[in-house]
This record gives C-alpha cells, sequence and structure tokens, in this order.
C-alpha cells in the first residue's frame, strides 16, 4: 500500500503566467497573462533577457490579462527599467487597477525610462512619436 500513484508530475499544472511576444508594433510586445510573482517571475525575465539582447530601445509588456503582480514582479520592472537608456524606455499597457497602484506607490511610473499606457494605440502612439508621452 505505499506504493501508491504520488507521483508530482500528474499533480502539477503548468505555471500560473502565460507569455506570448508579437512584434506588431515594432519593438518586441511580450503580453503577459496570468499571475507575476516570485514563482513565475522567472519566465518573463528569461523572455526580457532574449529580447535585450539585441540591442532593444524600447520594451512593452501587455499587462491587460495580468491579474496579480507581487514584490517578485515589482523588482523585475525595476531591474528591467534600470537596463535601458536615453532614448530607450520600457512600457507597461493595460495594467489593473491594483497593478497599476502598486507601480504608482513605489515611484516606478516617475521613473524617466518607464511610462504606463491605458491601451495599446496609446503605446503604438509613443513608439511613433520617438518615445516621449
Amino acid at each position: 500500500m505505499a506504493d501508491q500513484d504520488r507521483s508530482p508530475r500528474s499533480r502539477i499544472a503548468g505555471p500560473p503566467i502565460d507569455l506570448q511576444i508579437s512584434y506588431r508594433l515594432g519593438p518586441p510586445l511580450i503580453y503577459v497573462k496570468g499571475e507575476l510573482d516570485h514563482d513565475t517571475t522567472g519566465y518573463l525575465r528569461e523572455m526580457i533577457e532574449q529580447e535585450l539582447k539585441e540591442s532593444t530601445q524600447v520594451l512593452v509588456l501587455d499587462f491587460s490579462e495580468l491579474a496579480y503582480m507581487d514584490s517578485g514582479g515589482l523588482s523585475l520592472m525595476f531591474d528591467t527599467v534600470q537596463r535601458f537608456t536615453d532614448p530607450g524606455w520600457l512600457g507597461v499597457v493595460g495594467a489593473n487597477s491594483g497593478v497599476g497602484r502598486l507601480l504608482e506607490i513605489t515611484g516606478l511610473v516617475d521613473h524617466p525610462r518607464f511610462f504606463l499606457f491605458a491601451d495599446l494605440r496609446a503605446a503604438a502612439g509613443a513608439i511613433d512619436a520617438g518615445g516621449s508621452t
């Protein structure tokens, strides 16, 4: 009776995050769906690292389907924005009220290389304008 099926693989679901990348705006646009926390931040970090290897000047993260972000995700945002120099920037699109508030109270929205956009149209306008909002 000690040999019951205890295989963790039969009980573990995939990570509670889904990442997809597009170049429809020109620069990389990463769609982030689910939860961005200490357990899932590594997946997004790896994708960001891959994109920034290409001397990327602009990176846009679509958070419109991001349900939750904790300090792990916030730390990744600060780490990422610090990598950009003028005229480069990091943009976040469609953050829900909780995530948006987190970005505000930590001061990330005040960083000169960070932009928070209501929607993809606003982000595309900033890209077309050369990065200013």
